[in-house]
């Protein structure tokens, strides 16, 4: 199976992420992870990270920048993550409609969380940028 998926991180001014609960609608063992999700027939993957955002936080997302795609298989087959990275807007924005909770998390601190099998190389790719990224911010265009 091939999948492809959009992802947002939002970070905050001390390189935090935010990360969604996923305990009670986890479908691989996965306690935590990245808003965002699959990417649908004929859809770009801006257009999915902006659908999944609403979906997910009810956040109409504007200011987001591509940083890369990490590719990863495992038992369930490819994913092909489409990263995108956004500043924290206030967090009082959000009205969160998937997931039990969400949390910051320092880049340290996520690699330790129970995720899905290649969340952790986002983390990876993160600790090769400057992160959080300087403004104005040059993307990563090559993983």
């Amino acid at each position: 199976m091939f999948r492809r998926v959009a992802l947002i991180i939002f970070y905050d001014k001390q390189g935090r992420i935010l990360l969604q609960n996923r305990k009670e609608i986890s479908k691989y063992g996965e306690e935590w992870g990245y808003f965002g999700g699959g990417i649908e027939e004929g859809e770009t993957p801006e257009e999915a990270l902006i659908r999944e955002t609403k979906e997910e936080l009810n956040f109409d997302l504007k200011k987001y920048t591509f940083i890369g795609i990490i590719k990863t298989e495992d038992q369930r087959g490819i994913i092909e993550r489409h990263v995108f990275i956004s500043p924290l807007p206030n967090m009082k924005l959000f009205d969160q409609r998937e997931g039990k909770s969400m949390q910051l998390f320092s880049l340290d601190e996520a690699k330790k969380v129970k995720s899905v099998f290649g969340d952790d190389q986002v983390i990876k790719k993160l600790e090769q940028m400057e992160f959080p990224p300087p403004k104005p911010f040059k993307p990563l265009t090559s993983f």
